[in-house]
């Protein structure tokens, strides 16, 4: 294992920290008990994550889209286009907090409404050592008026499907043991849990997949 305490770790505490109101209100919602728990979450609380696994040379499930969906997979100037006037959580800057370079997005009549990022063994992933043939999907969220329709479980299965078609042998994600709706997600997209993670706040050692 190695540590997690690295530039890139630095700068996603940085940009956590930036705009923590926003932050706070977007994953707790609009109340004030949100700061408190976003503070305690991220910096005062020992954490435990489930690492999780979809093995791609398995049979995927298939959850498909609701035909009033789109899934793109944008270049990071369409992406910096789409994004242009829009109030939008931190999970859609990445590529400027931690240098990704592939997402996928979900619009839903046209209204942007989801995003999910790629990360490849020459990204920073706080948990993880990648393998060349390995992704991780990290920094993912659903916009609060789009939540409620399995939209994350039916993203994960055509990420997934999409992947495979692109030579991947395994994908893997790591979630906090208190979201249930994002591991039952996962789960429903083909993922199964291998190994709990533990952190302090946003310190962690990494684990080699």
């Amino acid at each position: 294992m190695e540590s997690g305490k690295s530039p890139g770790a630095m700068r996603n505490i940085a940009a956590a920290l930036s705009d923590y109101r926003k932050t706070a209100y977007h994953h707790y919602g609009n109340r004030p008990s949100s700061l408190f728990r976003f503070f305690y979450y991220s910096a005062l609380r020992v954490n435990t994550f489930w690492l999780m696994e979809n093995d791609l040379s398995e049979p995927l499930p298939e959850i498909p889209m609701d035909p009033c969906y789109q899934v793109v997979k944008p270049s990071l100037e369409e992406l910096a286009r789409i994004r242009t006037g829009m109030d939008l959580p931190r999970e859609f800057y990445y590529d400027r907090i931690l240098n990704l370079k592939t997402c996928y997005l979900a619009f839903k009549d046209d209204e942007l409404a989801y995003i999910h990022w790629v990360l490849t063994g020459g990204d920073h992933s706080r948990f993880l050592i990648l393998p060349a043939d390995a992704v991780e999907l990290n920094y993912n969220t659903t916009l609060r008026k789009f939540r409620g329709n399995r939209l994350m479980a039916k993203m994960l299965c055509h990420i997934c499907h999409d992947l495979e078609a692109g030579g991947y042998r395994k994908v893997f994600g790591v979630v906090h043991e208190a979201n249930p709706p994002s591991i039952s997600a996962a789960e429903n997209a083909g993922f199964r849990k291998i190994k709990k993670i533990r952190a302090l706040g946003p310190f962690n050692r990494k684990v080699r997949v």
